[in-house]
């Protein structure tokens, strides 16, 4: 065979080697760059639940400082019904106790009325004789409308211990999400941590 045959030979057996070298080499290229590719497509899938934790999270924080909102005026509710049923039971109660009194004073005011003689005396009598019995029937008259009342605060009072309970339940539900949510978040850290 001739040199330049064998050159010839040479070199198209080192182009083909060289050529073969490098599609091994692109085909590993394109192994590793699947991998990558792999890699970074779960790296942004975790990256986007990361975030939209982050985001029910912010959310729920922001609920729940609208139900601790909600609860104190709730509360504040419930303070000022309870003052208000308080106020009304004793005004019944005064009212209620002041009843027999005026009756005792009319009664008295009768017999003294029936022994007196002095007429001055007997007209003064007659007058404070008319005004218990109007006093009389003034707080018998106050009575219903005040055990209306007392019946009212009360049917307030618990709707609003019913709803202030609702809202700590919603509030304690929310702030168990958060911490789900917390946890979540801590555990796709520490898993994405070498």
């Amino acid at each position: 065979m001739k040199p330049t045959r064998i050159v010839f030979l040479v070199v198209t057996l080192l182009f083909f080697m060289g050529a073969t070298q490098s599609v091994f080499a692109q085909a590993k290229n394109e192994s590793d760059d699947k991998q990558t590719m792999r890699e970074l497509l779960v790296e942004v899938r975790l990256l986007r639940q990361a975030l939209q934790t982050v985001q029910r999270m912010s959310i729920d924080t922001y609920r729940s400082q609208l139900l601790v909102d909600r609860i104190r005026v709730a509360r504040e509710d419930i303070r000022r019904l309870t003052d208000s049923l308080n106020n009304t039971r004793d005004t019944l109660s005064r009212t209620q106790s002041t009843i027999p009194q005026f009756i005792e004073r009319q009664k008295l005011t009768e017999s003294l009325l029936q022994s007196e003689v002095d007429l001055k005396r007997r007209a003064e009598l007659e007058f404070e004789l008319r005004r218990a019995k109007e006093s009389i029937e003034m707080y018998k008259s106050q009575i219903d409308p005040l055990k209306e009342r007392e019946q009212q605060l009360i049917n307030e009072l618990n709707t609003a211990k019913a709803k202030a309970e609702d809202l700590e339940n919603r509030l304690d539900l929310l702030e168990r999400a958060i911490e789900n949510d917390r946890q979540k978040l801590d555990a796709s850290t520490a898993a994405k941590t070498p």
